[in-house]
């Protein structure tokens, strides 16, 4: 079934030709677009970068590095497996470059196109140059699409970036043209696949090892210290269910509000920007991932209570909780998770999200802690 009758570029003012012919590659290597005089000098800041950080990077990072950088590509598509180091790599890559950057989720990209378009009139194209404007390079990480509106939209916003010159860097579990599972989806993105492959240097990184089972043992990649961000999160087994929620919080830029704890168990106030609820209230409500990015702007802890057993988990709540963890991560927030079951356990649901070995991979960064009394 062909996409085009969803794509009505013709009939929107302002939003660029419905096709664009490839351009010709930049004149310029990547290294270069993104400020450095030399590949060496590249390279060079890329570990200092990672190295400040705790982590070496490992042979197939190192050589995905010096392909990226020595191309003459509009940006990169970094695809491996998960845990594989593929959005740290293309964060020190971007740490030092003086080229101004800037990162999102693909989901946080999109909803800002269309707040853009709402909010101050804009057609696709001028709302996509409102987004990304002052930026020569755009990161977006976790470069998943599950929806037909969305694939139609990608394809467009790429059209947009190539037009004006900004470099994107991406990654993604998959290769551009992976069939989606969906026939409809996967017919929407094949334009976005074909402009991938004709602008974009696309790098796979094979590594056997998944880092993140790594997080809490202290090796050469890994180093021990002191989690901060998502993985000071934490996994605790707790049998016995929470208090009910006791107020809610209204959901930004809607009607709709979230039933939260007030107090934590101990009856004392919890800190400033913490958000505390149960499974049933985020996980089994009309919750987006719109919602949860607009959440994690206004909440730096969440703690999640009452995670159900796997058998009780529904399609929608599990694909919600792989959302939660997504957006939690991208913005290096803390989650602590109370559950009867450790989070390996969730594979026995009937049901599993998109892409589950990202969200189990993920999960592995938090903390496992003695079961609450």
């Amino acid at each position: 079934m062909s996409s085009q009758p969803l794509d009505n570029d013709a009939a929107t003012p302002g939003s660029g030709p419905t096709t664009a012919e490839p351009n010709p590659a930049p004149s310029k290597c990547l290294y270069e677009r993104l400020g450095w005089d030399s590949l060496t000098d590249a390279l060079e800041a890329i570990n200092r970068a990672s190295e400040t950080r705790g982590v070496t990077l490992d042979p197939h990072q190192q050589r995905a590095a010096h392909t990226i950088l020595a191309s003459h590509a509009s940006g990169a598509y970094l695809t491996g497996e998960v845990g594989r180091g593929k959005t740290w790599l293309i964060d020190s890559i971007l740490t030092n470059a003086s080229a101004p950057t800037r990162r999102m989720h693909l989901t946080a990209f999109f909803r800002a196109i269309t707040h853009s378009m709402h909010t101050n009139g804009h057609a696709f194209a001028e709302a996509v140059t409102d987004v990304t404007a002052g930026n020569a390079v755009i990161f977006i990480d976790e470069f998943h699409v599950h929806d037909v509106a969305d694939a139609v939209m990608l394809r467009r916003a790429l059209n947009v970036l190539a037009e004006h010159d900004i470099a994107l860097f991406t990654t993604s579990n998959t290769t551009p043209d992976n069939g989606h599972d969906d026939p409809m989806i996967a017919d929407a993105l094949a334009p976005a696949a074909r402009h991938i492959h004709e602008h974009l240097e696309v790098v796979p990184l094979a590594h056997p090892q998944d880092y993140r089972a790594l997080a809490h043992q202290p090796t050469q990649q890994q180093p021990q210290h002191q989690p901060t961000g998502f993985p000071a999160g934490t996994w605790t087994i707790a049998n016995k269910p929470s208090p009910r929620p006791t107020a809610t919080i209204p959901l930004p830029g809607t009607a709709r509000t979230l039933s939260v704890n007030a107090t934590t168990p101990d009856n004392t106030t919890v800190e400033p920007h913490r958000l505390d609820t149960t499974w049933e209230h985020l996980c089994e409500g009309s919750i987006s991932p719109a919602d949860l990015l607009a959440l994690a702007e206004d909440y730096s802890t969440w703690v999640l209570r009452d995670v159900p057993q796997p058998e009780n988990i529904t399609r929608n709540s599990i694909q919600r909780f792989a959302h939660l963890v997504d957006v939690l991560v991208d913005a290096d927030i803390p989650l602590h998770v109370y559950a009867p079951i450790p989070p390996e356990d969730l594979a026995r649901a009937p049901h599993s999200p998109v892409y589950p070995q990202r969200m189990f991979s993920r999960l592995q960064l938090l903390t496992r802690t003695p079961a609450a009394r």
